[in-house]
């Protein structure tokens, strides 16, 4: 038996590490390749624009007029998406007999700004005027370090190439500038996974994109947290590679990805936390809560091997019994452990989290197709953004207060004012909704519209594990009118984290005492309806914005406040099994009507907790703790007439040996394993 234990033991924990091993070993394969994907997409984009650029360089020289120039800048400056605005600066005399001249297409505006108006870009003093000055003195084609553009008004980088005239003096520089921002956002479109993320940083170390503004510029070799000296050696010398380590941005363990973009010589990375990539999976906390199995087997069966094979004394079997007592206790726990540390809602398969663009844009595009074969019409996206400060819960209710807001594109305004309404608010709440308007901005392209809003919401909660039970509070947001076709869409500009963890859109000091929140993000879904609503048009179906936050009861207050009962009555059931006897002259007093009124007591006050309970969270479901429940009213029920049978003077060999010993011996482990297969039954 000691063998076989031993032999499971050893089995459970090889088939978790290499479960582990294989798992890791699958997350570096495939981040390894989302790192070569994100590089060599870069490397694309960029040696084509460095390529165009070279082109561009020579065709400038054939134009010699003003206005033809200027055509051709904006033309250029719209030929890539990455690429913010083209500039053609001269040397002295170059262009037209003028002394400086440096025409810059702003793709953002729209319209043209002239360098030479903001500052002299021929200045060898000026960090601002590099771009120009190190293509002119190395007539070589190069990309810039990051500087502020005071004619862009942002941060960027710069790929210049150096415009030859016949004789092969440089007569000037053309110039392509990319805004940090806007790389950023190409390589959030390219990067993959939910709580991972994309950056890059220049052979300096200056980070050149970062999801985090605040990162931007910032030295990446600097930055220690949660790296060690060989990271930041691996980081700053190899061309790709492969570190592990704590982020402080994802808050978590995490892969990081790096290599080394053959254009720029900057590296490009891609940081993903370790169980990212292959997803949430429930075989891990299964394969633990088999290990715990195999170690209590092993111990019980070592503690048996100890005490020998030839018979065991009273004293022995007594110790059995708190050994395997203990075990089964161990492993309960253990599963209530697993349970409270596991986010259950990252194994939905119905519901993506949405944590960056392409995400995003996967749905939009997908709702897209579908409206424009039913109607040949597409979305109007409004950017929708909200922010919990406050909420309560209630059995299957939650009431939220926080502030939503609107990004409300100008051209939808008089035709489609902006609206919002909740479809899920409580029929039971007389006042469901408040909400109040607080602001209206206006932008160059939107108006953003706030509202401050209170909320009662119906919950689809589900309590069959309570008190250890984890619930998505859900809040969905739709335009009043669909005829519209308007599409609220995540904010997620006006987010600095997305990483679903660190709760994006909600209150950091929020305190309900009865839940944690462990997780917040945004999901689109969608709704059925199959109503005209009045008008020419069934809606079958609608696109509708949810916010989800994903909340764990604090377990301790139910908890106590039904275990203890429980307890108390199984110690005190356990003290009148042990002081019976067989014989009447041994039972202290103890008779056929004292067990019956006594277990009439327990039965009393294990319902009395049991109703309050129910009638506390108000659930159609069987709660995991009343199961606990229904287990002490069958072992009372059985141990009273067992008891009574045994007093009435039935001889049987149960009662006989050792005076009972096989029903005080079997108690607690036949109680606690009862409990322990309720407990794989609603959490394995």
């Amino acid at each position: 038996m000691t063998i076989g234990a031993a032999g499971l033991t050893v089995y459970s924990i090889a088939d978790y590490l290499r479960y582990n091993q294989e798992r890791q070993e699958r997350s570096i394969e495939l981040g390894q390749r989302a790192g070569i994907h994100v590089a060599e997409a870069l490397d694309a984009t960029l040696f084509e624009i460095a390529g165009r650029a070279r082109e561009y360089a020579a065709e400038i020289a054939d134009i010699d007029s003003e206005a033809g120039l200027l055509e051709s800048i904006e033309r250029e400056s719209r030929r890539f998406a990455l690429v913010s605005g083209v500039t053609v600066a001269f040397e002295p005399g170059a262009f037209a007999g003028k002394e400086r001249y440096a025409p810059f297409f702003n793709k953002a505006r729209g319209e043209f700004q002239f360098v030479e108006d903001t500052y002299d870009y021929r200045s060898r003093k000026l960090e601002t005027a590099q771009w120009y000055t190190r293509v002119v003195e190395s007539r070589q084609a190069q990309w810039s370090a990051p500087y502020y553009a005071e004619a862009a008004e942002t941060m960027v980088v710069d790929y210049g190439v150096p415009v030859a005239d016949e004789q092969g003096r440089v007569t000037g520089v053309v110039d392509y500038t990319i805004s940090l921002s806007d790389f950023t956002r190409i390589v959030d479109s390219l990067s993959v996974g939910e709580a991972g993320y994309g950056f890059t940083y220049d052979p300096n170390g200056t980070i050149l994109s970062h999801p985090n503004p605040i990162y931007l510029l910032e030295n990446v070799f600097r930055l220690t947290d949660g790296k060690d000296e060989a990271i930041l050696r691996a980081m700053r010398e190899d061309a790709e590679g492969v570190v592990a380590y704590n982020s402080t941005y994802t808050y978590k363990y995490s892969w990081f990805f790096f290599r080394e973009l053959e254009s720029t010589g900057w590296k490009s990375v891609l940081v993903f936390a370790e169980d990212d990539l292959l997803g949430a999976s429930h075989a891990g906390r299964r394969k633990i809560i088999h290990i715990g199995m195999g170690i209590g087997t092993l111990l019980l069966a070592l503690l048996a091997f100890v005490q020998g094979i030839d018979g065991f004394s009273r004293v022995e079997l007594w110790r059995m019994v708190v050994l395997s007592s203990l075990v089964i206790c161990g492993n309960i726990v253990l599963i209530w452990y697993l349970n409270l540390t596991t986010d259950f809602s990252r194994f939905d398969g119905d519901v993506e989290r949405i944590v960056n663009e392409s995400i995003l844009n996967k749905y939009t595009d997908q709702y897209d197709d579908e409206l424009h074969k039913l109607v040949n019409a597409r979305y109007h996206k409004v950017p929708t953004g909200i922010f919990i400060e406050s909420y309560e819960l209630s059995s299957f209710e939650a009431s939220l207060i926080g502030k939503l807001w609107m990004k409300y594109p100008k051209d939808l305004y008089e035709s489609a004012p902006p609206a919002f309404y909740f479809p899920d608010v409580s029929a039971r709440e007389t006042r469901g909704l408040v909400s109040d308007k607080l602001s209206e901005v206006e932008y160059e392209d939107y108006v953003l519209v706030t509202w401050r809003f209170r909320v009662t919401a119906e919950q689809d909660f589900s309590y069959r594990q309570f008190p250890f039970e984890q619930n998505d509070i859900r809040l969905d947001v739709l335009y009043p009118d669909f005829s519209k076709n308007i599409l609220l869409a995540p904010d997620l500009d006006s987010y600095a984290i997305l990483n679903p963890s660190v709760k994006p859109g909600m209150n950091p000091n929020i305190t309900v005492p009865s839940s944690e929140t462990i997780a917040s993000f945004f999901a689109l879904r969608t709704m059925e309806f199959k109503s005209t609503f009045g008008g020419d048009r069934l809606v079958k179906t609608h696109p509708m914005l949810s916010f989800n936050m994903v909340v764990k009861r604090i377990y301790l207050n139910p908890f106590i406040a039904n275990m203890i009962p429980i307890l108390i009555v199984a110690l005190i059931m356990f003290v009148m099994l042990y002081v019976s006897s067989n014989q009447e002259d041994g039972r202290s007093g103890l008779t056929t009507m004292n067990v019956i009124q006594s277990s009439a007591g327990f039965l009393f006050i294990l319902l009395l907790a049991h109703v309050n309970e129910r009638n506390r969270i108000e659930t159609p479901e069987i709660a995991y703790i009343e199961l606990f429940y229904f287990s002490m009213y069958l072992y009372i029920t059985l141990q009273t007439l067992a008891l009574a049978t045994m007093f009435r003077g039935l001889d049987w060999k149960l009662f006989r040996y050792e005076d009972n010993l096989i029903l005080k011996l079997s108690f607690w482990p036949m109680l606690l394993t009862i409990w322990y297969v309720f407990t794989l039954a609603r959490f394995y």
